[in-house]
């Protein structure tokens, strides 16, 4: 198979039309007639990742976040898209497709915290859940910390919470404006600012953007094998690239 047969299964999952108009998503580095015989999958195209693809031989890196997004003024041999060409390993970035995508992201993450009845946002990035039982705030955040087995941050509300609007990794501007729909509101990242404008009875809860998306390098394997049974799929996890201190 080639990198172009493995980009179309992924467009059957993930449509590139689904993207916003800012993101970089698609094959962003490599020949498309590529033959493909080890495929490794990560949250990001870092060193580790390409280093690890290296060792084992792969063809092709699958990838969330693009690892080309801003626009590049030079490739030098430090550079990682030099590395990757010199190498001969294309990677496909299906990102902001895939936080809208059915079975994406962010229904990866309801099925993280068991919502049920999860409906589409009118954005089409965000769902609305409901938990398996209501919850305090305090409750909330315990739970999505050993949901998401992460550090969170909250700012607790006064309501009991049934309800859940959630966005993986930066999504703090899309879920807020759709509080008035659930008691609580989980993403990745928040500012200063959204936190101060979180209305006293609802509750935020920010899990950390690695973390609210890492989910869905699985869903990544799960599509490559029912897709290519006979494909040698490498799933990579680096840690987040932050740690929490606690005093």
């Amino acid at each position: 198979m080639t990198v172009q047969t493995i980009f179309d299964a992924l467009q059957q999952k993930a449509p590139l039309d689904l993207a916003e108009e800012w993101d970089n998503v698609g094959l962003l580095v490599g020949d498309r007639n590529a033959e493909v015989k080890t495929v490794v999958v990560a949250l990001d195209a870092t060193d580790a990742a390409l280093d690890r693809a290296i060792a084992e031989h792969a063809d092709l890196i699958v990838t969330h976040h693009p690892v080309i997004f801003d626009p590049i003024k030079n490739v030098t041999a430090d550079s990682k898209t030099y590395r990757l060409v010199k190498e001969g390993i294309s990677v496909i970035s299906m990102h902001t497709n895939a936080d809208k995508a059915v079975g994406g992201v962010n229904d990866c993450l309801c099925a993280k915290l068991g919502l049920s009845d999860v409906e589409i946002a009118p954005d089409g990035m965000c769902r609305i859940g409901t938990l398996p039982a209501s919850m305090t705030a305090d409750v909330f955040a315990t739970y999505v910390a050993q949901c998401l087995d992460t550090a969170v941050r909250v700012k607790a509300g006064t309501d009991t919470i049934r309800t859940v609007v959630l966005c993986g990794g930066g999504g703090a501007d899309l879920v807020l404006p759709l509080l008035d729909k659930a008691d609580a509101a989980l993403t990745g990242e928040a500012k200063h600012n959204q936190w101060l404008s979180v209305p006293s009875a609802k509750t935020l809860v920010d899990g950390g953007h690695y973390a609210t998306e890492i989910v869905i390098t699985d869903r990544f394997c799960e599509w490559l094998c029912e897709a290519f049974p006979n494909l040698n799929i490498i799933l990579y996890k680096d840690a987040a690239p932050y740690s929490t201190i606690e005093v």
